[in-house]
């Protein structure tokens, strides 16, 4: 088993440690756990979700103490990151090559339309085209920068944009035109999965994964991988709904062994 998506305490919405990670997923038999907590950003904004700028060596240097305690388990450095242009040359430069980062996550919780910082999760499910077309273009842009391994959740759109119209369709159709053209693998996230069904319009549904989302996936030469998206290490677990999503729609299944470099990644 293999899990590229968990988070540690310093998110402020998560539990426990990277050694607290590495020694669940080696007792419950994975085989390569990544570390991708919250990217901090390099001004310190929004720390209600993120660890703080000084708390960054500190995460680094527990990942190296837990991978050389964990020998048997391959494990990768990450982060999740939102994407936005002033912050690039921060995930490029310190993360990926001061750092040596193993892989980036480009998942998009906060996204600007316009002038107004949208937080996905505090929208509630009123959220307008606008806001629709500008989580779209933040995650294209994203994708097209090439600094990023996985797009995690792109279809978190559904927590704010209740309908799955014509709207809808179109950013999907633009969000996976430009995963097929990056061949960049898409996530099946299971943290939305345990979150539960809401009452959408009279529609029972999960807010994400969007299931006609993944349907209309299967239509594009895509691969896609499932992450437990874990927020404590008993959430460390195969995610049974995303699986079958995969094979009800035959999804391609992504191989990110190459992200794991047996060089211990320090400098």
């Amino acid at each position: 088993m293999q899990e590229f998506h968990t988070h540690t305490f310093r998110c402020k919405h998560a539990e426990g440690d990277i050694s607290d990670l590495a020694e669940y997923a080696e007792r419950r038999g994975y085989s390569m756990l990544g570390i991708s907590d919250h990217t901090p950003f390099p001004d310190d904004h929004d720390l209600e979700i993120r660890m703080s700028m000084k708390e960054l060596e500190n995460y680094v240097q527990s990942f190296h103490t837990a991978k050389t305690g964990h020998p048997k388990l391959k494990m990768l450095l990450g982060m999740e990151c939102e994407y936005f242009r002033k912050y690039r040359d921060f995930y490029k430069e310190e993360l990926l090559l001061k750092r040596n980062f193993d892989y980036l996550i480009l998942g998009q919780h906060i996204f600007f339309s316009g002038k107004r910082l949208v937080y996905f999760w505090k929208e509630g499910l009123g959220g307008t085209k606008k806001e629709l077309w500008a989580y779209a273009e933040a995650l294209v842009e994203g994708i097209e920068s090439g600094i990023f391994s996985i797009v995690a959740h792109p279809d978190l759109f559904g927590n704010f944009y209740a309908p799955w119209d014509e709207e809808a369709k179109s950013c999907s159709r633009y969000i996976l035109e430009a995963a097929q053209s990056y061949k960049i693998p898409l996530e099946i996230n299971g943290n939305g999965y345990r979150k539960g069904k809401r009452d959408v319009r009279g529609i029972k549904r999960f807010l994400y994964p969007l299931e006609p989302f993944w349907e209309m996936a299967s239509q594009y030469n895509i691969s896609v991988l499932v992450n437990s998206d874990a927020h404590k290490p008993s959430q460390l677990a195969p995610v049974e709904e995303g699986w079958k999503l995969v094979d009800l729609y035959n999804l391609k299944v992504a191989d990110l062994s190459e992200l794991y470099r047996d060089s211990g990644n320090q400098d």
